[in-house]
């Protein structure tokens, strides 16, 4: 199976115990999905594999100021751990710790700034992989909801729930999707959830 695209689609008040529950969708099919406590961060995440029942497991190396997790379970090539390197860059590494791809903030360094200083995030951010930049993460507007034209569009879509979601610029095999949801859920949660709450 090749995937080239990656939705995340948030369940507000999902049932089941589960403070939030995101439904992964592999080229809009449903394909994993993935439960998350309160403090997501400090506590393991199973990502379960809608397709075939199959679960890996994102585990924080520790519970308090973690900056590496682990992921695991499912075939030993999809192993890896994800790091976060400083406020804006995600390297994500397979099982001897040779570096696959990173993701990142693409903004330039004042632009970075400036709207750190007025507690803003980015809309979108890049998945490097060598030199080459080989996906999009942006918000992404829902399935059917018509592209802003206006300003005053634009600017009320910033309030709007929007769906993060990766654009490949090439198809990936199963085992890097994996790597990809796991990063792209820290960056949510971590990275854009900190920047919303700072």
């Amino acid at each position: 199976m090749q995937i080239n695209s990656l939705r995340f689609v948030q369940e507000r008040n999902p049932e089941g115990g589960a403070h939030k529950r995101y439904h992964v969708l592999a080229d809009e099919t449903e394909f994993v999905r993935l439960d998350l406590t309160k403090r997501t961060i400090g506590k393991p995440v199973d990502m379960v594999n809608l397709l075939d029942r199959s679960i890996r497991t994102l585990t924080p190396e520790r519970k308090l100021l973690c900056r590496q997790w682990h992921l695991a379970g499912g075939d030993p090539g999809e192993d890896g751990q994800i790091a976060a390197r400083g406020s804006d860059v995600w390297l994500v590494q397979d099982a001897a710790q040779a570096e696959l791809f990173r993701v990142v903030d693409p903004r330039k360094l004042a632009a970075k700034t400036l709207e750190t200083m007025l507690g803003s995030w980015p809309d979108s951010y890049a998945i490097v992989s060598g030199d080459e930049c080989v996906g999009i993460i942006r918000r992404a507007l829902k399935p059917g909801e018509a592209e802003p034209v206006n300003r005053f569009q634009k600017l009320a879509g910033l309030f709007k729930d929007r769906d993060w979601a990766l654009e490949l610029s090439q198809p990936v095999p199963l085992q890097s999707a994996y790597r990809m949801i796991a990063s792209v859920l820290l960056l949510i949660e971590v990275t854009v959830s900190g920047a919303r709450a700072g």
